[in-house]
């Protein structure tokens, strides 16, 4: 029996903390861009095991972290060019100007676009703790241990750098004596360019100079414009929020990667144990490249929640494992992901039960109507809805839950992504084309017009396009070839091109006044 991925998970959390009264999962992103589909499954995998936990009785935490302290590295492709971001580089994000009005700063305004999207993905089955690290860092919470690590730096230093090779760039520029695990902000322009010049180990006291000129010194248990480097910022945070299971990256999990680094950070300068964890694969978008916030590159969850509904979306993450990479797309894909979505909804098995559990809201109706049905119909009644339902209930199409819902989807997606699928039949009679046709072609056509001037099914029409197409005396792929040429035919005497809509759909819905005479003369 394959046991689902999140419960699998949620076991190994069992295993090594076995009598906690409370787990908590984390998860955390930087908002240096919009929070993409990619970074969502950093929040989605550690939702899910926390999920899994919580059907097993267990008292669950869920931690968000906004890695808002970070330094602005550099100006994300897709901000207005009429402020001078470039002026912000080396501030934490949240010192960053919002890219749009009535927000506090450009953190706020990503991590706002991502709350927002967690709201309509309806994730609150666990309620999620945002943390929002400026404040922690800035309200003194962290200084305790920012004062452990100051005095465990050297050997901080040798674990760092026994992780580094010698092609390696970064803390190992650094003379050990001269080494200090932290960010300082400067007091005057907020950027992180400063050098501790001193420190005392008794007093705390540490000064500092800025490139900007700027000169100071801080008391490490009170300064609020310190942060720990990352490798050790995570371990600490590891420890404050006493955190079971996180889910991290590949850059993350890599050999040598901060993972890796973080674990013996975890235990020989934090003295506990890393928190269990699975490395998760990157999810990709067909034809859009690689995904990163700070790049512009990216499709976040709102924009994919245009043709993509909800629990699709959640569908989709709770199949893969999070070890295993896969595509979103916005080509003909999407219809299979849909057609996968609606048929497995009934099926016994452990794993795909588990899946739609995740998936699923509560009281959710799953007999909808196709999102493949409704691409073909919607453009044959020039996106009308009451026609289209019209026709829906002619060709005998009953589960109707979601259409408005599904009908708006279908059409977001057909006239901004798939524009060449809406297709419209020719006004004249394709005479070029079918003088290029050989007498046996031409009599298809004609038995084929003489067979819809009476109402049919769309099975009915099915069947009898291949009993005259198909040929007895052929074998299965000789046949397989001609229903190929056939459907050329048609495609090309009622659209002027290959390809078409479901042909037999098409052919059972539409006015045969608008088709008939395209057939044949």
């Amino acid at each position: 029996m394959l046991v689902h991925w999140s419960i699998e998970l949620a076991n190994q959390v069992l295993k090594k903390y076995s009598n906690k009264d409370r787990y908590t999962i984390a998860s955390g992103i930087s908002p240096s861009g919009s929070v993409h589909i990619g970074n969502y499954r950093e929040f989605v995998t550690n939702y899910y095991v926390a999920r899994a936990l919580q059907n097993m009785g267990k008292n669950v935490r869920m931690i968000f972290s906004w890695d808002e302290f970070d330094r602005f590295r550099k100006v994300p492709k897709n901000f207005p060019s009429h402020i001078n971001y470039a002026d912000s580089i080396g501030k934490p994000y949240t010192e960053v100007p919002s890219p749009y009005p009535n927000f506090k700063s450009s953190a706020d305004f990503f991590e706002q676009e991502f709350i927002r999207a967690l709201e309509d993905l309806q994730m609150n089955e666990i309620p999620v703790q945002m943390i929002f690290q400026s404040a922690e860092y800035r309200s003194g919470r962290y200084n305790k241990n920012i004062i452990e690590a100051v005095s465990k730096r050297k050997q901080i230093y040798d674990i760092i750098n026994s992780f580094k090779s010698a092609k390696t760039d970064g803390e190992n520029k650094i003379k050990r004596d001269d080494y200090f695990p932290i960010t300082i902000y400067c007091g005057v322009c907020g950027r992180d360019n400063t050098k501790i010049l001193c420190y005392d180990e008794k007093t705390n006291m540490l000064e500092y100079e800025c490139a900007c000129g700027e000169k100071c010194k801080i008391d490490l248990k009170t300064a609020d414009n310190v942060k720990l480097v990352w490798k050790v910022d995570w371990p600490m945070r590891w420890r404050e929020e006493d955190v079971s299971f996180e889910a991290a990256g590949i850059d993350h999990h890599s050999k040598g990667g901060s993972f890796e680094v973080a674990t013996e950070i975890a235990r020989k300068i934090f003295g506990i144990e890393p928190p269990c964890s699975v490395c998760y694969g990157f999810i990709g978008i067909k034809g859009a490249g690689d995904m990163h916030s700070s790049s512009g590159n990216n499709y976040t969850p709102a924009q994919l929640l245009h043709v993509y509904e909800p629990e699709l979306l959640r569908y989709l993450f709770a199949k893969y494992s999070p070890r295993d990479a896969f595509d979103f797309a916005f080509d003909d894909t999407i219809i299979r992901h849909y057609a996968e979505f609606d048929g497995g909804v009934t099926s016994t098995e452990d794993y795909i039960k588990t899946v739609y559990d995740l998936a699923l809201f509560q009281k959710t109706k799953m007999n909808r109507v196709g999102f493949g049905t409704l691409t073909t119909v919607a453009p044959i009644a020039g996106f009308n809805k009451e026609l289209t339902l019209k026709i829906l209930t002619k060709t005998n199409v009953e589960n109707l839950n979601n259409f408005h819902e599904r009908f708006a989807l279908a059409k977001y997606w057909l006239e901004t992504f798939a524009p060449d699928k809406i297709y419209k039949p020719r006004t004249e009679f394709h005479q070029s084309y079918f003088d290029s046709l050989n007498d046996e072609q031409r009599q298809v056509l004609a038995k084929l017009k003489d067979y819809l001037q009476t109402l049919r099914t769309e099975k009915e029409i099915q069947e009898f396009l291949y009993s005259i197409i198909n040929d007895e005396s052929l074998t299965k792929k000789e046949n397989q070839s001609r229903q190929q040429s056939y459907f050329k035919i048609f495609y090309n005497m009622l659209f002027g091109q290959d390809s078409g809509p479901r042909l037999y759909l098409y052919l059972a819905s539409c006015d045969k006044n608008e088709f008939l005479h395209l057939l044949h003369p």
